[in-house]
């Protein structure tokens, strides 16, 4: 399962849920704050969205070369 940790008025957010939805990939959104720091900062990801897949996780761009 796709876990993607977003926060409220984020373009890249918003476009990531595009490109997931369009290749019809079941994913879970997350908007919580407190859960995208604590991902992100165990990852050392700096910015949002965050995805949680296959026990990795991937900023956006790290993501879409792995799917």
């Amino acid at each position: 399962m796709i876990k993607v940790y977003g926060k409220e008025n984020c373009g890249k957010c918003v476009s990531l849920k595009g490109i997931l939805e369009n290749k019809n990939l079941e994913f879970e959104y997350i908007e919580d704050m407190k859960k995208l720091m604590i991902v992100a900062s165990k990852a050392r990801i700096m910015s949002a969205p965050v995805v949680e897949y296959n026990d990795h996780v991937y900023s956006m761009e790290a993501f879409l070369q792995v799917i």
